[in-house]
């Protein structure tokens, strides 16, 4: 079941992502993003497997229409420790869904995100201060989270 998300700005639906011109860039800024939320986190490789690929899909309520190959940013929580006082920089993930989204009303979208880990060649053990910051968020994200 898909979570709707708060209040749309833009109202969406399958036949107008079908009809549009031109497609929608850049609708939100980085010094003014745009909340979503999540609806799931699913692990798709097996206990086994090296390393950790996610689906993730979000619910955008509509509110940023997307063609097929284009890809979204998300700002992970915490401060940039390149620059203090400010938040990390936008990571691009692909969308993998259609333009119509999980549920073909065109209000979600989703990626399929690796988990970003560093192996010690030397030890061979994984380096937690070297872990991806914005992978690490997504796949450690909750339904109902806010990205």
């Amino acid at each position: 079941m898909v979570q709707q998300a708060s209040a749309p700005n833009v109202s969406v639906a399958p036949l107008d992502l079908e009809d549009a011109k031109e497609p929608p860039l850049n609708l939100y800024k980085t010094k003014e993003p745009y909340t979503e939320t999540i609806v799931s986190v699913e692990r798709l490789v097996g206990p086994k497997a090296p390393g950790e690929t996610c689906h993730i899909v979000i619910d955008h309520g509509g509110n940023i229409p997307y063609w097929e190959g284009h890809s979204y940013g998300v700002i992970p929580p915490g401060e940039n420790p390149k620059k203090l006082g400010s938040p990390h920089n936008v990571r691009l993930y692909s969308i993998a869904s259609t333009r119509y989204g999980d549920s073909f009303d065109g209000k979600t979208a989703s990626s399929y995100v690796r988990r970003a880990v560093y192996y010690d060649p030397k030890t061979g053990k994984e380096d937690p201060s070297k872990r991806g910051i914005c992978s690490n968020f997504l796949c450690n994200s909750k339904l109902g989270d806010k990205v």
